[in-house]
């Protein structure tokens, strides 16, 4: 999940996604933007950028730009262009789209992403998307990973690739006359890849190092165990990185039928802004896009084999990493397609030589698909705001929001507190994280259910005894002035990011993928604006309708002893 909300809802996590990044020192470091928010890693937060309004839709022959686009006489094309004519979309006849956004500038931003994902994957491809994304920009049918490597430096742009739940994405930023070598390139590693052997052995090595790097830091760790903590029944709760086991058992000849299984093309959108729609096109054909076959009954591949032995080993390593009580059994059977299932949970990590307790308390909150909720969530993501105990301040830093006001001013003893929002297809989940030093990690625990029960009090809440003792933490819902200064500062968000030409690429391509449409920037504005005080409280109110996700790390004795208790006096169901 990464998309413009990663930015706009100021949270990254589509993710909390896992990226490798080749970057030449030619261009300036801002030219790449990764999907991250200001505070999280995370992925996907709620994506604003989702909605919009369809295309009206031509035959390429019929229209001004169809007709510079070379088909060939077999193919048929549509070319859709959006109602502002800004954005151009042409599907070829495999299923496969192209669009583009032609803003003026010195460089093209390119992109390919690919329906693909953690979400998607059964336990004999646990791991392979991010495997995907290690393999990129290696080697292909016309290039060997030295020569790809050459040509990158030598273009002296930005290319990257990451996997997330819902999306593999590669990307570039290259100055304009190198578009053509650039999107050969990415036509190469996502079409023609070669998996080899010594290749393998090569992230067997690394991989491991990646891992513990990726568990030692709370604030990257947390966020994907808070997934599977949520979501136990697979889907959404499917672990991201590939486990050592099941790196281990992976061959060239697994990793080209995952690969046939899922790049295909109507599963793929090619983008780019700051190129001419008509010459995207053309480049896209020329390098095998458009010829790219189309699923069909004789060409479903199956999923590789798994052993019992590789099958206990990766339970067994996913437990070691992310504790016992974990997702569904590694035996049980997951169909890539289904829907995700919330459950929630609880999940405590004693770790007393900490220097941090890190509290985590999340709820079910909505997917793309609610639309008014999708912007109340966004709106109240701002609201409560929040971030470290030390801050220089400034414009835009959410000085002025609930949790610096209400929590991180009142409470010295709090390291950090803030709001997040992960945001897929069909869920999401909303929340807020907090540390502080260790025995006071109980009181942390009622300071953030106090503040998720005072946003939701304007629903017709009955104040809680536990927040009644605290006379700042007022169980009013928000206010006029509270509601226009998330509005402002989402919609302030909002336009400075799309002024990255990156974040524009990446918003268009993701809008695209799982839409079909996309929204301009001034609807969102409409939409953002529409917002008042009873939706934000209705959202949060909703929020305590399912049960709770509660993660600590870290001293756990008081939680552990007073949880239950603290969240029944709130109203939280755990």
């Amino acid at each position: 999940m990464s998309f413009i909300a990663s930015r706009v809802a100021a949270i990254r996590s589509q993710g909390h996604g896992i990226r490798t990044l080749f970057r030449a020192p030619v261009l300036p470091g801002h030219l790449l933007i990764r999907s991250n928010s200001i505070t999280n890693k995370g992925g996907s937060s709620s994506p604003l950028s989702l909605l919009g309004k369809k295309f009206k839709s031509t035959t390429a022959a019929e229209t001004s730009v169809g007709a510079q686009i070379p088909l060939n006489h077999k193919q048929k094309a549509t070319t859709e262009i959006s109602a502002d004519g800004q954005t151009y979309v042409t599907t070829f006849a495999n299923g496969l789209r192209v669009v583009s956004e032609n803003s003026p500038g010195h460089f093209t931003a390119l992109g390919v992403y690919v329906d693909a994902g953690s979400r998607y994957e059964s336990p004999s491809t646990s791991g392979y998307a991010h495997l995907m994304d290690r393999m990129a920009f290696r080697n292909s049918e016309r290039f060997t990973s030295a020569e790809s490597m050459a040509a990158i430096e030598k273009l002296g742009g930005s290319i990257m690739s990451s996997s997330s739940r819902e999306c593999i994405m590669y990307q570039a930023a290259v100055f304009s006359e190198d578009v053509s070598t650039a999107l050969g390139l990415l036509a190469d590693t996502t079409l023609r890849p070669k998996y080899l052997e010594e290749e393998l052995a090569e992230l067997r090595e690394t991989v491991p190092w990646e891992l513990q790097d990726f568990m030692s830091k709370p604030d990257m760790f947390l966020p994907e165990k808070l997934h599977e903590t949520a979501f136990r029944s697979g889907t959404l709760g499917n672990q991201l990185l590939c486990s050592p086991n099941q790196l281990n058992t992976a061959t060239p000849d697994s990793l080209a039928a995952y690969h046939r299984r899922w790049y295909r093309p109507e599963r793929i959108v090619v983008a780019a802004v700051g190129l001419e729609h008509a010459d995207l096109v053309r480049l896209c054909s020329e390098n095998g896009f458009a010829d790219l076959a189309p699923a069909s009954a004789s060409n479903q591949i199956e999923q590789p084999a798994l052993s019992a032995d590789s099958t206990l080993s990766n339970r067994s390593w996913f437990n070691r990493m992310l504790g016992a009580g974990g997702a569904a059994s590694a035996h049980s059977s997951i169909d890539p397609y289904a829907k995700s299932m919330y459950t929630g949970g609880t999940w405590l990590d004693a770790k007393p030589d900490t220097d941090f307790t890190q509290v985590y308390l999340g709820f079910k909150s909505s997917g793309i698909d609610d639309e008014k909720a999708l912007y109340a969530y966004a709106t109240l993501q701002m609201l409560l705001g929040g971030g470290g105990s030390f801050s220089a301040g400034g414009p835009g830093k959410g000085m002025y929001s609930r949790l610096y006001t209400r929590v991180l001013n009142q409470h010295a003893w709090i390291e950090s507190c803030v709001a997040f929002h992960h945001c897929y297809t069909d869920a999401g989940l909303f929340g807020i994280s907090a540390s502080c030093r260790p025995r006071n990690e109980h009181a942390l625990l009622d300071v953030v259910a106090t503040e998720i029960e005072a946003v939701a009090s304007g629903k017709n809440r009955i104040p809680s005894r536990s927040s009644m003792r605290r006379p700042y933490a007022s169980q009013e819902g928000p206010t006029q002035a509270e509601v226009r200064r998330a509005k402002n500062q989402l919609k302030s968000n909002l336009l400075m990011n799309l002024e990255s030409r990156m974040v524009q690429l990446e918003d268009l391509g993701r809008q695209i993928q799982v839409s079909g449409r996309k929204v301009p920037a001034s609807t969102m504005i409409d939409h953002i604006e529409n917002i008042r005080s009873a939706d934000i409280a209705k959202a949060a109110g909703d929020l305590l309708e399912n049960p709770a996700t509660l993660l600590v790390q870290g001293k756990i004795d008081g939680v552990k002893k007073f949880y239950p208790q603290v969240c029944a006096n709130h109203g939280i169901k755990i």
